[in-house]
């Protein structure tokens, strides 16, 4: 049976030292099996990298319906399933990690 969980969105998501954390105690408890550590801290640190920096969107593009749904996907929390995310969201995550923080 696939497990599933919600982090909550909170503001010391958006640290990369915090997600390397949490990653670890992810896996090391199983609450999601199939991720790397890796894998969990890029999916964690992004969905909060979206969320934080979201105000930086040209105002055209943030009152997309596109947008708004993208984003309130992200204010929900972070949505970690086993085995992760399909193959370019995980690129997109990785892509993140590695911007530097604006916000």
């Amino acid at each position: 049976m696939k497990k599933y969980m919600n982090i909550p969105m909170a503001r010391e998501l958006y640290s990369r030292s915090t997600c390397k954390e949490m990653a670890k105690e992810i896996a090391g408890e199983e609450k999601i099996t199939g991720m790397s550590l890796s894998q969990l801290s890029c999916e964690i640190f992004a969905h909060a990298y979206i969320y934080y920096n979201f105000k930086f969107v040209p105002k055209c593009f943030r009152n997309s319906k596109i947008a708004k749904s993208f984003y309130n996907s992200v204010a929900n929390g972070v949505d970690l399933e086993d085995d992760g995310d399909k193959w370019y969201r995980r690129a997109a995550y990785r892509l993140i990690w590695v911007l530097p923080a604006l916000a």
